[in-house]
């Protein structure tokens, strides 16, 4: 055999060799693939929510047991909602309403200055989430280095 084609049959199983060995590409999973996590029933998620507010609001025993009250009453809502065959906009107007309600009676139990604590916190909840509810990344910011493009 004449010795170009040798060589030339070398290189390209020795190539070949070097394809055959890179590790499979990562698969992309996507937000349907996680699992979800169950969510607490509506009297825990009042409880936590209110002792929250309590303790961030600075609020009495009355306003406090008030407070329990309206998100006992939003949180059923929500599972109502949720649980219901309506899909789409109207799930989300309907939703709305109840956080449109639940807003209504706290202004009524909270005084000016702690509805207005309670509205910065919220907006601040917001502000640290990114797009889907997650927090942002927290990775460094720039450009990537040249490999991993």
């Amino acid at each position: 055999m004449n010795p170009i084609k040798v060589f030339i049959l070398l290189a390209v199983m020795a190539s070949s060799q070097t394809i055959l060995a890179q590790p499979p590409a990562p698969e992309k999973h996507t937000k349907a693939d996680k699992p979800q996590r169950p969510m607490a029933d509506a009297a825990t998620r009042a409880r936590k929510m209110t002792d929250r507010m309590t303790k961030d609001l600075g609020l009495n025993e009355a306003t406090s047991k008030k407070m329990y009250d309206i998100t006992l009453a939003r949180a059923t809502k929500i599972d109502q909602i949720q649980g219901s065959a309506i899909d789409g906009k109207a799930k989300n107007d309907a939703l709305k309403a109840n956080a449109d309600d639940f807003k209504a009676k706290l202004k009524s139990i909270l005084t000016a200055e702690q509805f207005a604590k309670f509205e910065a916190m919220k907006k601040e909840e917001r502000g640290s989430r990114g797009e889907g509810g997650s927090p942002p990344h927290k990775g460094k910011k720039g450009k990537r280095p040249e490999g991993n493009n």
